[in-house]
């Protein structure tokens, strides 16, 4: 099998109908003699921001000269971004091997199931220091949830994924602590019910909370967009509580250049000087990018936007506030009809179905001191970087 066969077959599998259940991951791991279990985690779960705190993560560890794996989903251009060590994606032939290896196991495990036991078993081969894991979704029954990590981070907590979290604050709450494992120490920065929540479980669980609320830090970041700074505190209580639990030799330089060395494309990044792309694809990530927005100097938005048929198009589409909406698709199975996102959108708004026609046209008809955001879907943010 070739590389591109493998991803084939692999995304085939996104069809499979997920369980709800850990033990079709866990029957895959224990026929891999189980390699998740020697190796150390930092665990990372929550509604935004957990691409972006791992990634800050990541570089401050490698700055320090540990070792870091680093798994993190969906991907923004190939499917080696998922995988990662010391900031060098897996290669090509890797994916092959460790692919077949896992193959002859499989059973009727899911995409991700089968991409996550390959992280596993991927990392432990490359004996890391340290694995920085990303949750897919929510987090009791996530297939990431078969670690038990060091620490475990809870970004923030807003709604999506209502079919399989919940339809409350709460109930997504309790989701996504069930990463939370006995005697684990906990950051988060949730607020309000979900912090509430959140409180309750470590509290069962005996893990010491510590939650950040901080805006302002004493160091310069790479990563764009004031919301990054809560991120970056998030990071920097995750080392403290690391370095004081475990020894670890990092150090402020350590903490101050893996900061500012930290990459996450796709995040609030300017492509040129009016022209933005950001993955937000949740009626929270949505109300922070337009907050966001209030701090650029600009004359008119125009919006180039497309989503997967899973999110709450009728929600974000009234924190939407745009002079020109261009409605678009990706090139992903799983990208909504333009046609019936426009029915959320006012009379105005238009369709252009290729990604690159819409971007064309959006630089057509933008003036000088316009704006041009891209944004909706991290599939659409791929295709159009």
């Amino acid at each position: 099998m070739n590389y591109s066969t493998i991803l084939k077959e692999l995304y085939s599998l996104e069809n499979v109908k997920f369980e709800q259940t850990l033990v079709n991951m866990k029957v895959l791991l224990k026929k891999l003699n189980n390699p998740e279990k020697r190796l150390k985690y930092i665990h990372v779960a929550g509604t935004n921001g957990k691409g972006s705190v791992c990634a800050m993560l990541n570089s401050i560890l490698t700055n320090a000269g540990y070792k870091v794996g680093m798994y993190t989903s969906p991907h923004l251009k190939n499917f080696n971004e998922r995988i990662r060590v010391n900031n060098r994606l897996i290669s090509d032939k890797d994916i092959i091997n460790y692919y077949l290896r896992i193959k002859k196991y499989v059973t009727n495990q899911t995409f991700f199931e089968i991409t996550t036991a390959l992280a596993f078993l991927y990392f432990n081969d490359k004996k890391v220091d340290f694995a920085v894991i990303e949750t897919g979704l929510g987090g009791r029954l996530d297939s990431t949830n078969v670690i038990k990590p060091l620490i475990s981070i809870i970004t923030n907590v807003g709604v999506e994924h209502t079919e399989y979290l919940g339809n409350t604050i709460e109930k997504i709450a309790q989701e996504k602590a069930g990463i939370i494992k006995k005697n684990v120490p906990v950051v988060t920065a949730a607020r309000g019910s979900a912090l509430a929540t959140i409180k309750k479980i470590s509290n069962e669980k005996h893990s010491k909370l510590y939650t950040v609320s901080k805006k302002t830090i004493e160091y310069k970041i790479a990563l764009k967009g004031e919301f990054q700074k809560q991120n970056a505190s998030i990071a920097i209580k995750t080392i403290d509580i690391l370095k004081n639990n475990y020894d670890l030799k990092i150090s402020k330089n350590n903490v101050k250049n893996g900061l500012l060395n930290a990459k996450w494309p796709g995040r609030f990044q300017f492509l040129n000087k009016n022209t933005i792309i950001d993955s937000a694809h949740n009626p929270s990530g949505f109300k922070t990018l337009f907050k966001e927005l209030k701090n650029i100097d600009y004359n008119k938005l125009i919006l180039v936007v497309g989503f997967s048929d899973d999110k709450d198009i009728e929600t974000i589409s009234k924190i939407i506030r745009a002079d020109k909406v261009i409605i678009t698709k990706s090139n992903n199975e799983r990208a909504y009809n333009p046609s019936t996102i426009k029915k959320y959108f006012n009379k105005k708004s238009i369709i252009i179905k290729n990604p690159k026609k819409a971007l064309d046209y959006a630089k057509d008809i933008a003036e000088n001191n316009d704006l041009i955001l891209i944004t909706g879907s991290i599939f659409l943010v791929g295709e159009l970087t």
